[in-house]
């Protein structure tokens, strides 16, 4: 005669204890946030990169917002360096929003404070580094509490 009795209540116990640990795994996933921080997305924009074709004689490029969510000040950051090089991010300092643009003739690689607008990217401490003719740079925004990548482009300037 065969003693079979005991398989069953040790297969209980087993599945008891992985059904309370699952349950236990799941129940501090949502407690301590897990799940939350999966659907925080950063702003999306469309940004464009060209020469502003009204000037003549001036190395520069026009960054414009064309459409898309509004980047907050202190939020983004941008970089303009010449291709290739480590990105040299500059903080914003206001809103950058759909309509509005950036022309600037500097590099955000220099040593020195650099003034970041709507309007305008100018280095405050002596003469920073320039765009030149016919060379090729990258250009970057960031959303720094995303870590979300806006625009990453190479343009020639003229």
């Amino acid at each position: 005669m065969k003693d079979e009795t005991a398989v069953s209540p040790v297969i209980g116990v087993i599945l008891m204890v992985a059904i309370t640990v699952i349950l236990a795994a799941v129940i501090a996933a949502f407690g301590f946030g897990f799940g939350s921080s999966m659907n925080q997305k950063g702003p999306t924009a469309v940004i464009t990169l060209g020469n502003v074709p009204d000037t003549t004689g001036i190395i520069d490029l026009k960054i414009v917002h064309k459409a898309g969510d509004t980047l907050r000040s202190g939020e983004w950051k941008i970089s303009i360096v010449s291709a290739g090089e480590v990105p040299a991010y500059q903080t914003s300092s206001t809103d950058f929003q759909v309509g509005d643009q950036i022309i600037t003739t500097n590099l955000t690689n220099g040593t020195g404070a650099y003034n970041v607008t709507n309007k305008f990217i100018g280095y405050a401490v002596g003469t920073g580094p320039t765009l030149s003719a016919n060379h090729k740079y990258e250009v970057k925004i960031i959303v720094m509490p995303y870590q979300t990548l806006v625009t990453d482009a190479v343009v020639s300037v003229r």
